[in-house]
């Protein structure tokens, strides 16, 4: 793609040890995916400390797991602060602004876009309404 390219891989809850869930294994893993299918110039790691237990992030969890995986930490920018769907897009949408992003790629599971209480494409189309930013959903 000749375009500027941000993903956002949104967060899900630690495990209370601070491991990293299955459903946010299956995101990461997304994630290696979305690298070859898109090479993205960033990835955006979105989620804070939901779990109190795990004491870090869901965005250091991401992290670590990427990293020990094999994915270029040049790319990675950890947004810490979000603590729901809604925050996530709070948070991560302007840091891809920031970055020049002209197409987004949303990383989640179907069901965030699925059930409305979760409210995220509702969030990202409000996010980057009069702009020209293209938004993608990559989710399986």
């Amino acid at each position: 793609m000749n375009k500027k390219v941000v993903a956002i891989i949104l967060g899900n809850r630690m495990n209370d040890d601070g491991t990293i869930s299955e459903i946010q294994k299956n995101r990461l893993e997304m994630a290696f995916e979305i690298e070859q299918l898109f090479n993205p110039d960033f990835f955006i790691l979105s989620g804070g400390v939901a779990n109190k237990k795990a004491i870090i992030s869901e965005a250091e969890g991401m992290y670590d797991y990427l990293i020990k995986k094999g994915m270029n930490k040049d790319k990675l920018i950890m947004e810490k602060e979000s603590l729901t769907t809604v925050e996530n897009v709070k948070y991560s949408v302007p840091i891809a602004k920031n970055l020049g992003a002209e197409i987004i790629i949303v990383c989640t599971s179907p069901y965030h876009f699925a059930d409305s209480k979760y409210q995220a494409m509702e969030s990202f189309v409000k996010e980057i309404r009069g702009t020209n930013i293209t938004l993608m959903t990559y989710c399986k």
